[in-house]
């Protein structure tokens, strides 16, 4: 019986596609191996969205050939699809697939059908999965592909235009979701999510809010100008919806957002934020930010700082401009330093960890709900509908059960909560 191991770089929808191939496997009988083990099959999951990125993509891909050298190795996703003709020459790659015919995953490896042409997809290519084996937490994918072509991103072109998952075949595979009970919409452009088949987000939550028993439902990242005034209120006004946004920045200055391509400003931005938390006390918004980019002066950093203050991010994920081939940005004079986009993300990062110990204190004597995800010395973990990390004392048969809890300390980037004696074990 031939066997398999999977590695996976990048995104949630990665993640998504990856437990896809990994049930299709599993389905025509191939047994899945551990990470260190020789196998029959060795699929490497790639990301591109930066040059970190693509170099540990070609260090997965250079390491399986080297310890397992008889594997047929399967190279599939956004590396592929803007890198193709290199990784063909260099790595001698059994099999490449980019973004189009994910979907005859299993007939291409079985009939060793070495891609020749690596066409962008035109349609939704419908990967469906009934579980989730290594996490709690569920994900389904329901957009690909991005119409933005924001100047600093190369993924329009690793995944070509936006694309939706029909809604009928959403709320299917959801409540094939037995096992879970929380699940994650997740996309490249979820927020942007039906405009090519006469839909849109709120009508999918709406759908899923009410033909759908999953007792917890998140968005994995939305943008600013796509949080409706129809969202915020189904938000508000369902509990199962988490308390969290994902809401990327990218760059707090408008000269900047302008040379990105992002399509609001600053002000803009903490207007809606305002917004949405006057309407929702209780949610937490993190987000995405990029520093280092070429248009980005010593001056204008310092002053994005500032204007982050005024946000109150529960977290940020800084990354630092990564020049990307085939964007617009690529071609700005002015590319800084790797020295000096370094030092941007230190600063940026350290205001993040103080705006996040600001937010965690927040919730002393609050109850948050968690979905307990794991148990370690007598302490479960998980996270709230805030998506804040917490402690709880417990044991491991509230496993995946979502329970509430009172916070009382924050403790090494966690919160610190307890169980009272008539709290059920189940919020839902």
């Amino acid at each position: 019986m031939k066997t398999f191991q999977i590695q996976t770089l990048g995104c949630k929808v990665n993640t998504y596609e990856s437990e896809f191939y990994r049930q299709t496997l599993l389905n025509a009988g191939y047994l899945e191996g551990l990470p260190k083990e020789k196998t029959d099959l060795v699929i490497i999951n790639t990301c591109t969205v930066t040059n970190t990125a693509s170099f540990k993509s070609r260090q997965k891909i250079a390491q399986a050939k080297r310890t397992n050298p008889d594997a047929f190795v399967v190279v599939v996703g956004c590396y592929v699809q803007t890198h193709h003709d290199f990784l063909k020459e260099k790595y001698q790659v059994d099999l490449l697939i980019g973004a189009k015919d994910k979907n005859r995953f299993l007939e291409l490896i079985e009939h060793k059908m070495q891609n020749t042409q690596f066409e962008l997809p035109r349609s939704f290519e419908v990967l469906p999965i009934n579980s989730f084996k290594h996490q709690k937490k569920a994900y389904i994918k329901v957009q690909d592909g991005c119409n933005q072509f924001c100047t600093y991103c190369i993924i329009p072109f690793a995944r070509g235009r936006e694309r939706s998952l029909e809604q009928d075949e959403i709320i299917r595979q959801i409540n094939d979701y037995q096992e879970h009970k929380e699940i994650t919409l997740t996309g490249i452009h979820t927020g942007r999510y039906g405009n090519d088949i006469n839909s849109n987000l709120y009508e999918l939550l709406l759908r899923i809010k009410n033909e759908t028993t999953i007792e917890r439902i998140r968005i994995s990242s939305i943008e600013i100008t796509e949080v409706t005034d129809e969202i915020i209120q189904l938000i508000k006004n369902e509990p199962r919806f988490a308390h969290h946004l994902h809401i990327p920045l990218q760059a707090a200055d408008n000269s900047v957002l302008k040379s990105m391509n992002r399509p609001y400003t600053i002000e803009d931005y903490i207007e809606k934020l305002n917004d949405i938390r006057h309407e929702i006390p209780d949610i937490c918004i993190s987000t995405d930010l990029i520093v280092g980019f070429p248009t980005e002066t010593e001056e204008i950093f310092e002053s994005s700082l500032e204007n982050i203050q005024h946000c109150e991010f529960s977290f940020m994920h800084v990354f630092p401009y990564s020049k990307r081939e085939m964007t617009k940005a690529a071609l700005y004079e002015n590319q800084f330093s790797n020295e000096v986009k370094k030092d941007r993300v230190h600063r940026a990062q350290r205001l993040s960890d103080l705006n996040n110990i600001k937010v965690m204190k927040s919730w002393i004597g609050h109850y948050v709900d968690i979905l307990c995800e794991e148990v370690n010395d007598g302490y479960l973990f998980g996270y709230s509908s805030q998506y804040l990390p917490v402690l709880v004392k417990g044991s491991s048969n509230l496993i995946n059960q979502i329970i509430r809890c009172k916070v009382i300390d924050v403790k090494d980037d966690y919160l610190i909560a307890e169980r009272e004696e008539h709290e059920t074990e189940s919020i839902i």
